[in-house]
């Protein structure tokens, strides 16, 4: 937007543009931001499988905001918490296998069922959710105490964890949410670079 601005206003008067270009800095420093931008967000915005990956994260990110309205300043105030618990979120989406293969992509070994680091908390993560829909027929209404007690563990909040303790103990409650946050940080890991590219650009679309 700068940069269409910008090129608004030599529109108008064409002679302010001196016709060396290191002669007109709002000019110089609006092209290098342009050029830093496209380095950044080519490899997502060029590849058809990769976008739609981030825009459904995006999108992801956009509808918790929603239902959550303390969310989005914590978004914004860049809170910690939200770096482990955003992509829980995502990790939970893929036992519903509605991730886009995010997870996939990130952290393959979740997949793989022996997998001692990563593929048998998955497998935790996944038993623990059947169960839960089992017991409750409403899966929206499942999915949506296992979001929120994500979401609000880190506040303190216990009412959900009570709400789950008719269905599970508590301690097999405990050992869900300490499994979804270690496969959390472990998402982040492989591909550390990528990651963060991925999460900022989905957060400032």
């Amino acid at each position: 937007m700068s940069l269409r601005k910008l090129l608004q206003k030599y529109e108008e008067n064409i002679e302010i543009v001196d016709p060396q270009l290191k002669n007109n800095p709002e000019l110089v420093e609006c092209i290098s931001v342009f050029e830093k931008t496209w380095e950044r967000g080519k490899d997502f915005l060029l590849d058809k499988i990769k976008y739609t990956q981030l825009l459904f994260f995006s999108q992801m990110i956009e509808i918790l905001c929603e239902k959550y309205k303390d969310m989005s300043e914590e978004l914004e105030a860049r809170e910690p918490w939200i770096f482990v618990t955003i992509p829980s979120i995502l990790i939970l989406k893929s036992l519903d296998k509605e991730d886009k293969n995010i997870c996939q992509e990130f952290n393959p070994n979740m997949f793989v069922a022996d997998n001692e680091e990563s593929g048998k908390p998955y497998l935790f993560l996944q038993n623990f959710k059947d169960s839960l829909y089992n017991k409750i027929e409403d899966n929206y209404f499942a999915y949506n105490l296992l979001e929120k007690l994500i979401l609000y563990e880190e506040k303190n909040d216990v009412s959900i964890e009570k709400e789950l303790s008719i269905y599970f103990q508590i301690s097999y409650i405990n050992e869900f949410i300490k499994k979804i946050k270690i496969l959390s940080m472990q998402l982040q890991r492989l591909k550390p670079i990528d990651w963060n590219h991925f999460f900022d650009m989905a957060m400032n679309i």
